[in-house]
């Protein structure tokens, strides 16, 4: 058991080093994207990769038959769901699945059910993924750390859940600080820098470990990933638009954020009306379970 001292000069680093009950890495990823890189890899290679990894298959093809991966005739099984999407979609499509089992579960620490903790990851992702397309940054590394970006509430959480006498929960300052101020207090750091640590210890690229890390802050992060940085922390304000009710209409994202992001503010309202449109469907179809 953790006591309070143990952690009393940790660093984020040595937190994702010490909890040793955070969620297995997701080893699929990495030979995925190794795979997509290698010229004509076959189809049934990537299924044969993604069958490796318990029940992720099943999640992959539930989500390939979604609208939100363009749904058409149902599929059935890996190949079938590969098939669907193709090489350009299948990271995104098993990025997806990896993430619902990472991120998707209760946060008690910041009194947050499974189904919120995903769907602020689901609205983050599209979010993301959306602005990417608009300002030609990478969209699989905006996408991914969209997915992604609230990973350091989870090791924060399963820290806490260690403490005796238990701490009360961390309460939210709002977009876009969210728990940074609590978690800063007592810990020295923030969940983006916790995420950041943990997927860097599982050799995530340094493009979405960054976003992640400068989520709170975009304009620190280094001038190569400045772009994604930009998006994520953008892309959180969708979020919190549309998951965060009881912050009701959040804070707008710094006019810098916005420009670097790919938003002009005489557009905004009209992406903001497609991504709801598109979080909404997701939502719907994409639950956890």
């Amino acid at each position: 058991m953790f006591s309070s001292l143990s952690f009393l000069h940790a660093t984020p680093e040595s937190l994702v080093r010490k909890l040793t009950d955070l969620p297995p890495a997701p080893k699929v990823l990495h030979t995925l994207q190794r795979l997509l890189m290698t010229p004509d890899v076959s189809l049934g290679r990537i299924a044969e990769v993604v069958k490796l990894e318990p029940g992720l298959s099943a999640k992959v093809v539930r989500m390939a038959n979604s609208a939100h991966f363009g749904r058409g005739a149902a599929v059935e099984d890996i190949m079938e769901a590969i098939q669907r999407v193709g090489l350009q979609g299948v990271h995104e499509l098993v990025t997806f699945a990896v993430a619902s089992q990472l991120v998707g579960r209760p946060l008690r620490a910041y009194r947050l059910e499974a189904q919120a903790v995903w769907s602020r990851a689901v609205a983050c992702a599209i979010a993301a993924g959306s602005l990417a397309e608009r300002s030609n940054a990478n969209r699989s590394e905006a996408y991914t750390a969209g997915l992604m970006h609230g990973l350091g509430l989870v090791v924060i959480d399963k820290y806490w859940s260690k403490q005796w006498p238990p701490r009360r929960a961390l309460a939210s300052a709002g977009y876009p600080a969210d728990h940074a101020f609590e978690e800063r207090d007592w810990l020295g750091f923030s969940h983006a820098e916790a995420g950041a640590a943990l997927l860097e210890l599982w050799g995530f690229s340094e493009g979405v470990t960054t976003a992640v890390r400068h989520q709170l802050a975009p304009e620190e992060s280094p001038p190569a990933h400045r772009p994604v940085s930009m998006i994520l922390a953008t892309a959180r304000w969708a979020r919190s638009l549309f998951c965060v009710p009881e912050e009701k209409i959040p804070e707008l994202p710094t006019e810098l954020w916005l420009r670097e992001a790919g938003v002009e503010i005489a557009d905004f309202g009209s992406w903001l009306r497609q991504i709801r449109i598109r979080y909404t469907l997701a939502c719907e179809e994409l639950r956890l379970g």
